[in-house]
Order: structure tokens, then C-alpha cells, then sequence
């Protein structure tokens, strides 16, 4: 199986191709994000994983169209981002969006804008606490809020989520080619 973990920084992780626009020690490759096209061949990777990373792209429709290129059809796309009720979602200057459960559904095929992303999103996870290190499942501290959240993650987020703002948000998406 060929995985790319984008923006690795020094989080660098085995039987992954390690991305970052940076030059850092082990960095198996070095590209900008948001330079199209990304210097994979069309359907050669299996899966894409990326921790807080996407919330930092100028246009997350073309690299959603990019991955959707470059991940054979079935591929998973695991994403970490911060959630959108999350404080420093919006003091890091750097980011440009959050990220709620319906963020993904607009690159479902059968959405009605227009693109070349065709993305299902298979689950979602919010988490109230941060939670990189362990994709979809909950931190010992984490356990009891995320429970409750994730019961009924929707009503939570129109009417709790900026009373009791979570961190971050897991997607496991395919791609659907």
C-alpha cells in the first residue's frame, strides 16, 4: 500500500511517504501544498492522512480535487483539523477555516457544486479536548464530553458548540471514483 502523510513536520510516521513544504530532517518529500499538480501520478496512492493541516489551504476545493487525482478509487482520506467553535481556530492567523460536520459533504458526487472532488464522507468525530495522536477514538480525559458530543454531534453543533467549544474535528472519507 503507497500512503502519503501531508505536512509531517517532525511527525514522521512509518510505512508513510512523509510530506512537508518544509525541508526538515527525514521529509521523504518536499512540495508546497498548493502548488497544482502535486508530483504523484493519477490513482497511485491508497490512502492520504493529514493532522491540522487543511485549515491552513487557500482553496480546499482544488486540493480535494488533487487528492481526489492522485488516490486510486476507495482510497481513505483521514483528516485532523480544528473545529470550528474551537477558540484558536481563529487566534492562529495562519488558519483560513474550521471545519463542522457538514464541511466534507459539499464534495460529495452527487452535491451540487461544481468540481472535480468526488469525497464520501464515511464518519466523523468530534473531539472536545485535543486529540491528535490517536485517529477517531477518544483521549482518557476525553472519553466522558466526547461521548455525549458525538451522541448527537448535529444538535450539539447548531446548539452547544459555542458554549462548550470543542477542539477538533476526525473525518475518515473515500474517494469515489
Amino acid at each position: 500500500m503507497k500512503k502519503l502523510h501531508i505536512g509531517c513536520g517532525y511527525d514522521l510516521k512509518e510505512w508513510y511517504i512523509n510530506q512537508d513544504s518544509i525541508n526538515l530532517p527525514n521529509v521523504d518529500m518536499v512540495f508546497d501544498l498548493e502548488k497544482f499538480p502535486y508530483p504523484f501520478e493519477d490513482n497511485s496512492l491508497d490512502e492520504i492522512y493529514s493532522a491540522h493541516v487543511l485549515e491552513h489551504m487557500d482553496d480546499l476545493g482544488k486540493v480535494m480535487e488533487e487528492f481526489t487525482r492522485i488516490c486510486k478509487p476507495g482510497a481513505e482520506i483521514k483528516v485532523i483539523v480544528p473545529y470550528f467553535s474551537n477558540p484558536w481556530t481563529r487566534a492562529d492567523y495562519t488558519h483560513k477555516r474550521g471545519f463542522t460536520t457538514w464541511t466534507f459533504h459539499y464534495f460529495h458526487p452527487d452535491f451540487f457544486y461544481n468540481h472535480n472532488a468526488k469525497i464520501h464522507t464515511i464518519k466523523y468525530r468530534i473531539h472536545f479536548l485535543w486529540n491528535r495522536k490517536v485517529f477517531m477514538k477518544s483521549a482518557p480525559i476525553n472519553r466522558i464530553p466526547d461521548f455525549f458530543i458525538n451522541l448527537f454531534p448535529r444538535f450539539y453543533e447548531r446548539f452547544f458548540a459555542y458554549i462548550l467549544p470543542s477542539a477538533e474535528i476526525h473525518y475518515l472519507l473515500k474517494v469515489a471514483k
